[in-house]
């Protein structure tokens, strides 16, 4: 199939059934997704609705798309950025390596910086892709797997104020929790209605049972705890039986003991679950014996594109330090390109020299803490930086908690 570039037209999509036929393309292009329409076609118009949805047509047929759902992020201290979570971006099996994702892709940037969004963040499905247009990695994850029948909790942790919730039937209570938490990690995405819309519909036409716990008092409650069994021939004979956590939110340490306690409590399980963590999460220090608690599978999880680079260095708090004066490069969104002086009040742009050289990916990478000054200078990411601006700069963007999500979308 003969593709020229300028013969694509990429454009919103609007109606219902042009978003159908553009989800439909995506999870022909994925092969691994389900078809949500087949089971649910309301549940599916629901999460597509308020997706801000482009379409590159050759003509009438359409090639590619990509979508963006409105959300916000915790950048480290806490405050949060209007955000754009990027998803579903496909090409048809014929138009692949035509340049057909790269301009939708570069044209959903472009429109999302004039919309005012701060920061693209999407789940990189192939980590080799995205940097090119300006992403970085922002957070990373590991998965727990807890042998419960191997070890105790080495504190008591609260069971007053646990109780069990319908899984199916709580997510209002659980969006609550989740959107009243009051210091959460950075890149952490701010969940909107179709995200919980696929939650609800995966519970609810789930092939195996769904548990849920919250906790604190009723009306003041300060996390949740969702999970499923694992599949098993026998469930009632088993020797393993496990639960896969689906999604764990707690206000604070005891909220998160409390959680966790309630999985000590089922005298029937054997193993649990837990697909994404963060990288310091301090499960092992809740443990008699920490060896119970393997630590698996470190991986990618959140990826940033800055597009208002000046609205992110101004929200993201900066300890006291010496300033430094960076240089980035931003093909896409020239709008970024400059010195950017960091420290010595707000940060702004500069005519001093400059004492580093970043990718804009990579700014993002670092400004969320990802990864420190010191991993980018070994790596040859930070180039030009003497010993004393990788100091000063691990002083500056200093973080308490490394970064995590927990979500995908």
């Amino acid at each position: 199939m003969t593709i020229s570039p300028a013969d694509l037209q990429i454009r919103t999509i609007e109606s219902l059934e042009e978003r159908r036929q553009a989800f439909a393309l995506f999870r022909q292009a994925m092969l691994g997704i389900g078809d949500i329409g087949r089971t649910d076609p309301d549940a599916e118009a629901r999460y597509l609705g308020d997706g801000q949805l482009f379409g590159a047509f050759d003509g009438t047929v359409l090639l590619g798309t990509v979508n963006g759902f409105d959300s916000g992020i915790a950048v480290p201290g806490g405050k949060r950025l209007r955000h754009l979570g990027v998803t579903h971006v496909g090409v048809a099996p014929q138009a692949t390596r035509r340049g057909v994702a790269r301009q939708l892709l570069v044209t959903q940037l472009r429109h999302a910086r004039a919309a005012g969004y701060a920061v693209a963040g999407l789940r990189a499905s192939d980590a080799r892709i995205y940097e090119r247009y300006g992403y970085g990695v922002a957070s990373w994850s590991v998965r727990h797997e807890l042998d419960l029948t191997r070890t105790e909790l080495a504190v008591g942790t609260p069971r007053e104020e646990l109780r069990p919730v319908d899984a199916t039937e709580s997510f209002p209570l659980f969006r609550r929790i989740v959107d009243s938490e009051p210091s959460p990690r950075a890149a952490t995405v701010t969940r909107w209605d179709g995200w919980w819309t696929i939650q609800a519909f995966r519970t609810r036409h789930g092939a195996l049972p769904h548990h849920a716990v919250v906790y604190g008092a009723e009306g003041s409650e300060r996390g949740y705890l969702r999970f499923h069994t694992e599949a098993s021939d026998n469930w009632f004979t088993s020797q393993s039986r496990t639960i896969i956590v689906d999604d764990l939110v707690a206000h604070d340490g005891e909220a998160w003991r409390a959680l966790i306690g309630h999985l000590f409590a089922q005298d029937i399980l054997h193993r649990a679950i837990f697909p994404s963590r963060p990288v310091d999460d301090p499960l092992p220090l809740l443990l008699k014996d920490p060896r119970a608690l393997t630590v698996s599978g470190l991986r990618d999880e959140s990826w940033v594109r800055p597009l208002d680079l000046e609205t992110l260095l101004a929200a993201r708090p900066l300890a006291h330090g010496r300033p430094v004066v960076i240089e980035v490069q931003d093909p896409i969104l020239p709008e970024n390109s400059g010195r950017w002086l960091l420290g010595d009040g707000h940060p702004a742009r500069s005519n001093r020299p400059a004492d580093a050289r970043l990718a804009i990916g990579d700014l993002g990478a670092l400004i969320f803490g990802a990864y420190t000054p010191a991993a980018l200078d070994a790596a040859g990411r930070l180039q030009g930086a003497s010993a004393e601006t990788i100091a000063a700069l691990e002083d500056l963007l200093h973080v308490d908690r490394k970064p995590h999500s927990g979500i995908t979308f």
